[in-house]
């Protein structure tokens, strides 16, 4: 395939769309890394990993995040930022397009786009984010110090943040749904069960959804929005797999997401040989 671009396009640079770049980058093949946001996806967000054996004693988000990132460069792995708008297929290889006007001919794709943490759908949610409305806990923790900080939810996610805030200095105080959003240019209150409680910040932790919303005219997506694949990690196109967070039955872990990356991996090289 040596007309095409690359051999192997992979969409998404979480820990599952790194650990299939580095297997085929480490196989010699060429291995093209797209990501729309930062390089190690959702890991930039997490305060702590304890589910991955390679450190067993945990590690930040962000430092497993830079690790696999530093693997893959190291390994070979061409990184690139770019907004993939659609993949076209074609009898003898595949073109993924960007929003941005390049595109790229290959012979696998492999969907690695990851998850990111669930919206309320709250009218203010999306004016008000990166202004009280807090995405990433380890990145924005510091500067609310001394300040009232909601958590939103029950999960994990949501357990860990509140520790982590509360460990920072923040006044926490965690609810388990919200009714609204109060704030012009940033978030003053929020609102529950009719009562509004003061706010610096918010964290909305109520769980996880795919960012697979590009993927609904291109492909037939299960309940949850996630990618239906078979047991080879194939999708319903051909040569196009899917793996991590974003595919049907996943553990939502990042070890099963590094699993996963290697089996993609395993599977485009058979099917280049093919």
């Amino acid at each position: 395939m040596a007309s095409l671009d690359y051999d192997v396009v992979i969409v998404g640079s979480g820990p599952a769309g790194l650990s299939a770049g580095s297997a085929l980058s480490r196989g010699g093949y060429r291995t093209l890394v797209l990501e729309r946001d930062v390089y190690g996806g959702a890991l930039q967000h997490v305060d702590r990993i304890s589910d991955y054996a390679e450190y067993p004693e945990g590690i930040s988000g962000a430092d497993l995040a830079t690790a696999l990132l530093d693997r893959a460069s190291d390994d070979g792995v061409k990184l690139d930022q770019a907004d993939v708008a659609g993949v076209e297929v074609f009898s003898r290889s595949r073109f993924v397009a960007t929003s941005e006007g390049r595109g790229y001919s290959c012979g696998v794709v492999i969907l690695a786009g990851g998850s990111r943490f669930r919206s309320l759908g709250l009218p203010a949610e999306q004016r008000l984010r990166g202004r009280g409305v807090i995405d990433c806990t380890p990145c924005d923790a510091g500067f609310y110090v001394g300040k009232p900080v909601v958590v939103v939810g029950t999960t994990e996610y949501a357990e860990r943040d509140a520790h982590y805030f509360t460990n920072m200095g923040a006044q926490v105080c965690q609810l388990p749904s919200l009714d609204g959003l109060v704030g012009e240019d940033r978030l003053e209150r929020v609102i529950y069960a009719g009562q509004e409680v003061p706010a610096a910040g918010v964290a909305i932790r109520i769980g996880t959804q795919p960012n697979t919303d590009w993927l609904r005219d291109l492909l037939d997506l299960d309940a949850d929005g996630r990618v239906p694949i078979n047991a080879d990690g194939e999708t319903e196109l051909r040569y196009v797999l899917a793996a991590g967070d974003l595919r049907s039955g996943s553990a939502c872990s990042v070890a099963a997401a590094v699993a996963d990356g290697q089996a993609a991996a395993a599977r485009a090289i058979a099917l280049l040989r093919q």
